[in-house]
């Protein structure tokens, strides 16, 4: 009776194995799975340039008389430079005013970006009065800017003149600054 119960019991253990086998053998008709990624834009390293090419971070104009503003006559170019891109064929560009003048005017609701003792600094995509006024008061278009086998240029030109509703007999002498900032997306 012995031997009759462990044949029993082994015969029982290979029967589930046996269907245990011919389970994990046993295809399935579908298959789910889940793709996780995280997409990133593209960039690109930009510096900003001066009118000789060289990389700065100020434009700097040199002694300006009176007349030159009211000429509205000084005009400095600069680009900024983009290089190294990776992923992205445009990018735009926007301006804005920096933190410490904002816009120019009294009321700080001038079209220039604002400075010291009455003036003001304009930055225009393209060429002065004919291309498109990044208005420091006024939401411009973003600016396109061409992303080709990696690189690309943004050129500039920036203007120095008299603030809104100043007149040249508001002109003060000494040092001015402005602050602007460029804001780049890549769309």
């Amino acid at each position: 009776m012995k031997f009759n119960s462990t044949f029993i019991a082994l015969s029982v253990s290979a029967l589930i194995f046996s269907g245990m086998a011919n389970a994990a053998i046993t295809g399935t008709s579908s298959a789910e799975m889940t793709f996780v990624s995280t997409v990133t834009s593209g960039t690109c390293s930009t510096v900003a340039t001066n009118g000789a090419g060289a990389t700065t971070t100020e434009i700097a104009f040199g002694t300006v008389y009176k007349s030159d503003l009211v000429k509205k006559s000084r005009v400095e170019p600069m680009s900024i430079i983009f290089s190294d891109c990776s992923g992205v064929t445009k990018a735009q560009v926007t301006a804005i005013p920096g933190v410490i003048y904002g816009c120019s005017g009294p009321n700080g609701d001038g079209d220039s970006y604002g400075a010291k003792y009455g003036t003001g600094f304009e930055v225009w995509s393209g060429a002065v009065d004919t291309g498109v006024l990044l208005s420091c008061n006024k939401t411009a278009a973003p600016q396109d800017v061409t992303i080709s086998e990696g690189v690309g240029e943004f050129p500039v030109n920036t203007r120095i003149v008299i603030g809104k509703d100043y007149t040249a007999a508001d002109l003060g002498a000494g040092m001015i600054a402005s602050q602007v900032s460029f804001v780049i997306t890549y769309p």
